[in-house]
Order: structure tokens, then sequence, then C-alpha cells
């Protein structure tokens, strides 16, 4: 069976953009208007036992940009997140999501003293 990585991310994107007030982008372009949630990267680990069906740990790192004063509404976007993903069933075209998790969630300002970014780690355990 093909690897569900890409139909994971088409889920993950119609999911957030129907449930995050924030856009969201998957690569948004340099003057892109904040706020937005961007998908930024992802990281697969084999965890197939000796025997079976493909199974894979996946980190999928999102980040949230605001250039609101404080830290308000990057965290107002990050609770939306973790409130649209953990532990939310997630059918995908191909593959199973047989877990969904937000493991680690953050907010800080930015080196520019202005902007704030957020960051939310998902992890999703996938079989194929």
């Amino acid at each position: 069976m093909p690897d569900p990585s890409v139909a994971l991310q088409a889920a993950l994107y119609a999911r957030l953009t129907a449930e995050v007030s924030a856009p969201v982008y998957d690569g948004a372009p340099l003057d892109t208007p904040m706020p937005y949630v961007s998908i930024d990267r992802e990281v697969v680990k084999n965890t197939r036992p000796i025997s079976g069906r493909r199974r894979e740990e996946r980190l999928i790192y999102l980040s949230v940009w605001s250039d609101a004063l404080g830290q308000a509404e990057a965290k107002r976007i990050v609770g939306e997140i973790i409130d649209a993903l953990d532990e939310r069933r997630m059918d995908l075209d191909v593959g199973r999501a047989v877990s969904v998790r937000v493991i680690d969630s953050d907010t800080q300002r930015d080196e520019d003293g202005v902007t704030y970014m957020g960051s939310v780690t998902v992890r999703v355990i996938t079989t194929h």
C-alpha cells in the first residue's frame, strides 16, 4: 500500500482549515498577513514489528505566527489546534491514522521582539 504521508497532510490541512480561526499554509509567502498557521515539518520513524503491516510514528510540527500585542492570540490559536487534533479520529484516503495526539505546545516571542510564535507537535501513528 502507498505511503500515507500525502493523505495525512491533506486530512490535517482540511481539519485545521475547518476548525482553526487563522489561515493555514504549507509554505506561506513571506508577506502573508498574520496570524496564520504553518505546516512546517514531518519526521517519520519506522516502528513496524518484525512482521506485519507497516507502522510509522510521525511527528508533525506546526507553527503559529502572530503580530498581535502579547501572546494571547498565539495561545488562543494553539488551543484551537489542540482542540482540532488531540485524540480525534482522522480518516485518510491512504492508510490509517491509528492515533493522533498533541504531545507538545509552546508560545514565545520571536527574535524580532514583536512577533509571537506558537508551536505544536502532533504525533500520528499510521499503518498501511
